[in-house]
C-alpha cells in the first residue's frame, strides 16, 4: 500500500510508515499500534513532530535510532520471510 495524502489519517504515522520503508524496506509490517509506539518513545527522547516537520536533522536522527533499536529489540511485528 502507497502513502497518500489520506492514508494512514495521521500525519506522524504517515511519516513513520514512510522512514520505516526506506529504513527497514520490507522486513516489517505496518502496525499502527507500533507507530504509536514509536511516537510515544520519540516524544519522551525529547523529539518534536513539530521541529521534525520543519525539517530538524537532530529529530529525525533520534527517530531514525528509534526505529532502529525498536526493531532489533522485536519491539516491531517482523515480516514472515517464505523460503530460503
Amino acid at each position: 500500500m502507497d502513502v497518500n495524502p489520506k492514508f494512514p489519517l495521521r500525519a506522524d504515522h504517515r511519516y513513520l510508515k514512510k522512514l520505516i520503508s526506506t529504513i527497514l524496506g520490507g522486513k516489517v509490517e505496518h502496525v499502527p499500534e507500533e507507530y504509536n509506539m514509536i511516537s510515544d518513545i520519540f516524544q519522551k527522547d525529547g523529539g518534536s513532530w513539530e521541529r521534525l516537520f520543519h525539517g530538524s536533522p537532530q529529530d529525525v536522527d533520534t527517530l531514525k535510532k528509534i526505529i532502529k533499536q525498536c526493531f532489533d529489540s522485536g519491539k516491531m511485528t517482523k515480516k514472515q520471510q517464505w523460503g530460503a
